[in-house]
């Protein structure tokens, strides 16, 4: 569940790295250059692009695709439920401090990635004094490692979880959040000093634990309720979301010095990070303690379509 939750979705966040990269070289430059515009009209006239690109998709996908493999669209008797999802539900999941902290987790990761995917490209430019194609390039790094990095944490922790047992998984969390935090700080202490090739280091180091995190993070999400799980989903990417909303307005756009966002929001990363241990499972365990009553060996008929074993025995999602 780990791999293929982390391939599929870092693959779809690889394109963040790749827009960044070619709304700079292949329209605003060459506006720029061809077409005499300004920066600013430039930038504008390029965001027609993605917007037709978008309407396309909208209703390439509303006319094409299915809602599941199994039937055009989707009904919520496929999940054993007789009624659609009400607040109580969301109530319900919010009640478990373990999606509380899985919420502020994932904004320390995927929101610290939306949020520096938006800092950085000015932050290469301004600070070390780069090209703007050059500063696009080098900020686009850090979307181009989804090419391998989240998928590399959900691996991390299906291995870790056949080791271990779903300890592992929580240990995998715990480790990429730390690590995180470290590289973080590390790019907030990169100062113009030193070339920018130090930053681009410590930013592809970030990266690398950042969207790992990413991973990590939804290997664990089936697992925090096994009969809400798509509110479950739903919520901690809404954390990933605000996440970068509140770096972005409390940190990186009040703050007047350049590296001490980096250094800030490295703090609340940690913070996330030491949160781990306090997530516990009586079936499955926790960082530092041992499952303390039986798992079920069958599960009701509406929860097999939903919970994963977390153990190598059972291998079907």
């Amino acid at each position: 569940v780990g791999t293929a939750n982390a391939v599929a979705a870092g693959w779809g966040n690889l394109g963040g790295g790749f827009a960044q990269f070619f709304m700079v070289k292949a329209l605003v430059e060459p506006f720029i250059k061809t077409h005499g515009m300004t920066d600013d009209l430039a930038w504008r006239v390029s965001m027609l692009i993605p917007a037709g690109c978008y309407l396309i998709c909208a209703v390439a996908i509303q006319t094409l695709c299915w809602d599941t493999p199994n039937g055009r669209r989707f009904h919520i008797s496929e999940l054993g439920k007789t009624n659609s999802f009400s607040v109580k539900d969301y109530v319900e999941v919010l009640k478990d401090p373990r999606a509380l902290i899985m919420i502020y987790q994932y904004g320390c990761c995927f929101g610290a990635e939306l949020a520096l995917n938006n800092v950085l490209p000015t932050h290469f430019q301004t600070y070390f004094q780069m090209k703007s194609g050059d500063a696009a390039l080098a900020a686009s790094s850090m979307g181009l490692m989804n090419f391998f990095s989240r998928a590399v944490g959900g691996i991390a922790s299906d291995w870790l979880n056949k080791r271990f047992g779903f300890r592992g998984r929580i240990w995998a969390q715990f480790i990429c959040l730390f690590f995180e935090a470290l590289f973080l700080f590390l790019l907030g202490r990169c100062s113009d000093e030193h070339p920018w090739w130090y930053a681009l280091l410590a930013l592809l180091a970030f990266s690398l634990f950042c969207e790992a995190c990413c991973g990590t993070s939804y290997s664990v999400v089936p697992f925090v309720n096994a009969k809400q799980v798509a509110i479950v989903s739903a919520l901690i990417a809404m954390g990933g979301n605000i996440g970068a909303v509140l770096a972005q307005w409390c940190l990186y756009k009040t703050m007047d010095d350049v590296l001490l966002p980096f250094q800030v929001h490295a703090a609340f990363v940690l913070v996330g990070a030491l949160l781990t241990p306090l997530m516990y499972w009586p079936e499955y365990g926790g960082m530092f303690r041992r499952a303390s009553v039986p798992r079920l060996e069958e599960a009701a008929p509406s929860e097999k379509a939903t919970e994963v074993a977390p153990s190598e025995k059972e291998t079907t999602v």
